[in-house]
């Protein structure tokens, strides 16, 4: 099998919880950890530790050298030997600046991932990610390591560590990082404080930019959630750019629809945090002006060299117009074959755009995958608008900002300013659907009666997270896990809330219940303009009775929310307690990397309230194609490439996601119901739930 690379031109570039389920054993009743199992998962913990350091674990020393070369131990060895030859062609050194939306690290990445994927067995995979831990390039293992754990389907249910504890870099500011490296341990005078079990170090948000530009510094708490970062990188992480085919099945997934909608999430759930803090639309912008808003993340690489700037009124360096101009002609392609309505794709066949099947089509179009039809024509949009907006690819070594790193994208502004105009295509190709019928809309016999809110509540609360992986040893021999450092730092929370909801129904059998929130509106029209800024935070199928029903729905119980991950140092310690036969380690400890933070359910309320809008509906159930969960087991698996994770067969944002007709759209089995968000001002500390 060839390999499927992205090729970028002219040099440029949630669903179920991940739990402690091994493939093959059944979920039902407790399961606890074998001895085979502790021991791989100890493993992935071990070469992730203090990734810039030697491993200091000497059961690993003998396979540091060299890796496997014989061709029996690869499924496909064909692929291996194109790692082979690259990577003695030259790879990456370790310690230089990493970027997956750099052609040429692409390219090494995925050469890597297909390494360690092809492995025939669990030894020969332990023997080569020990010797690529020793002499490749920092940041391109993790990213390839995460990427086969997360695609081999003999690797599903095995957790890693959090991306921002494994990877404090890219998530903390520097005087942090400082704070960590340099100051004293136990030595309260340094500045740590103790808490009786580890040390802490308070850690800022950003919160100073070149010129305060604009109110963005008030959004930081969001835009810099450690959560929510971890969120889009996990996201792009399991459906990659770069990686498409039938190999890995992630057209199944709807792969290309599931892009558009997850971007239209992210822009709408930024916009309802906007809302909340008086600061207007997403600001616009132009390729031939200067972009207004500049972006100093105070980040800086494990090296010390910090995170490429953007100024205000950026304007794109004259090494980057024949860029820019290419990115005109993509769009202007993009926009043409929407509008004519169809395209011929490369074996002749004709796709008709005026389909709402099509958004397949228009979403790997615009994104540009290996699923794309013709890629080469419709070009790399969002990669080389990285590229030109970073602005680091014009120095002799390469000069990364954070919009070159998934785990540092969305603390960007602009990063939204971008993609709200990528969403534009999106609605174009939406604009050309006849708006649902009534018949689509209404569902016989089923009227929402009432649905009654608890109060609700934000604030900010202190929340630890383990940063230890900074912290260099000062010898050998030291152990890593003798001791631990906690970043702490303030974040948004909500408190849980219920709501009921009364339904009759004249029939009985399945229903599948949507739940959206977006911004209060005073006219019933406005929601033509409004609906894309509506949030899905719920969706779940129910069994109707005939008569009243009544649905009581605990927030945390929310289809698409994931709540905190265990700790580093925590989780380890279990693992290895039950390695060397202590306390059985239970298989149900639930480490999502798929699911959007439950903390970020709800936007930031107002000490006198904020009001918004929840509208609910009550759908037939329309089958999938695939039974949901009938490819995968949910309870230690995403079902990435399964084709089998969806609930029903409607599309992604329905029925907002089609202009509405409003002489006939609010139908029975719709419901909006105005709420109130509150904030209090007093921070508490973090209690886990």
């Amino acid at each position: 099998m060839r390999l499927t690379v992205v090729a970028i031109a002219l040099g440029l570039v949630a669903l179920a919880s991940g739990a402690y389920y091994p493939a093959s054993q059944p979920v039902t009743g407790v399961k606890y950890a074998d001895k085979d199992f502790l021991f791989k998962q100890k493993f992935f913990f071990e070469v992730l530790r203090n990734i810039h350091l030697p491993l200091q674990f000497e059961e690993y020393f003998p396979y540091t050298k060299s890796y496997i070369t014989d061709e029996s131990k690869y499924v496909n060895f064909q692929e291996v030997v194109e790692f082979f030859n690259y990577y003695k062609a030259g790879f990456l050194g370790k310690g230089e600046l990493f970027s997956i939306y750099n052609q040429e690290y692409m390219k090494q990445t995925y050469l890597l991932f297909t390494f360690f994927y092809n492995s025939v067995d669990f030894d020969t995979f332990y023997k080569n990610v020990v010797w690529a831990r020793e002499n490749v390039n920092e940041g391109m293992f993790v990213h390839a390591i995460t990427m086969a754990v997360f695609h081999h389907p003999q690797l599903k249910g095995f957790v890693l560590p959090a991306v921002y504890e494994i990877y404090p870099y890219y998530f903390f500011n520097t005087d942090l990082i400082h704070s960590v490296t340099f100051r004293k341990l136990y030595d309260q005078k340094f500045g740590f404080v103790s808490n009786g079990k580890y040390n802490v170090v308070y850690s800022n948000y950003t919160a100073l930019y070149p010129v305060e530009y604009y109110g963005e510094e008030k959004l930081s708490y969001f835009t810099e959630d450690i959560g929510l970062n971890a969120y889009y990188y996990y996201f792009m992480m399991d459906y990659p750019y770069f990686v498409g085919t039938d190999k890995f099945n992630l057209y199944k997934d709807r792969r290309g629809e599931l892009y558009m909608y997850m971007y239209q999430q992210l822009i709408a759930r930024y916009y309802l945090e906007r809302q909340v803090n008086f600061m207007g639309p997403i600001e616009e912008f132009d390729y031939d002006f200067p972009i207004k808003t500049g972006y100093w993340s105070k980040l800086s690489y494990y090296n010390g060299i910090p995170f490429f700037v953007r100024n205000d009124y950026y304007s794109v360096s004259k090494d980057f117009y024949y860029q820019v101009n290419l990115l005109k002609d993509y769009e202007m392609r993009i926009r043409q074959v929407i509008d004519k309505g169809y395209y011929y794709a490369q074996d002749g066949s004709k796709i008709d755009l005026r389909q709402p099947e099509s958004v397949e089509y228009v979403g790997n179009m615009i994104f540009a995958n290996p699923d794309s039809v013709d890629k080469d024509y419709f070009g790399f949009l969002e990669v080389v608008a990285r590229n030109v907006y970073s602005g680091g690819a014009k120095f002799a070594k390469f000069f990364p900002s954070a919009l070159m790193h998934f785990e540092t994208s969305m603390r960007d502004p602009f990063f939204y300013q971008l993609y709200n105009r990528f969403l534009t295509f999106y609605y174009q190709f939406k604009s050309y659907l006849k708006p649902y019928t009534y018949e689509e809309l209404y569902f016989k016999g089923v009227e929402i009666k009432s649905v009654v809110f608890d109060k609700l509540l934000t604030y900010f609360e202190y929340y630890d997270s383990d940063v230890s992986n900074v912290i260099p040893l000062k010898a050998s021999g030291e152990k890593f896990f003798d001791f631990s450092v906690f970043a702490r730092q303030k974040r948004i929370n909500h408190k849980p809330f219920s709501y009921t909801m009364d339904v009759y129904s004249e029939f009985a059998g399945k229903g599948v219940v949507r739940v959206y929130m977006g911004p209060k509106f005073y006219d019933f029209k406005q929601l033509q303009y409004l609906k894309k800024y509506f949030v899905e935070v719920d969706q779940y199928l129910y069994d109707f009775v005939t008569g009243k029903n009544t649905i009581v729905r605990n927030s945390r119980d929310f289809y698409y929310s994931v709540r905190d991950r265990t700790t580093y140092t925590e989780l380890y310690k279990k693992i290895m307690t039950a390695y060397n036969g202590g306390e059985k380690f239970v298989l149900d400890n639930s480490e999502a990397h798929c699911g959007f933070p439950d903390r970020l359910l709800l936007p930031k309320g107002l000490p006198s309230g904020y009001e918004m809008t929840f509208y609910f509906i009550v759908t037939p159930y329309y089958a999938p194609k695939v039974q949901q969960f009938s490819t995968y087991d949910y309870t230690y698996s995403c079902g990435v490439g399964s084709g089998s994770k969806y609930i029903d067969d409607l599309p992604f944002g329905y029925p907002f996601d089609r202009d509405i007709d409003f002489s006939y759209f609010y139908t029975k089995n719709m419901y909006f119901k105005d709420v109130t968000i509150y904030h209090s001002d007093e921070v508490k500390q973090y209690v886990p739930y």
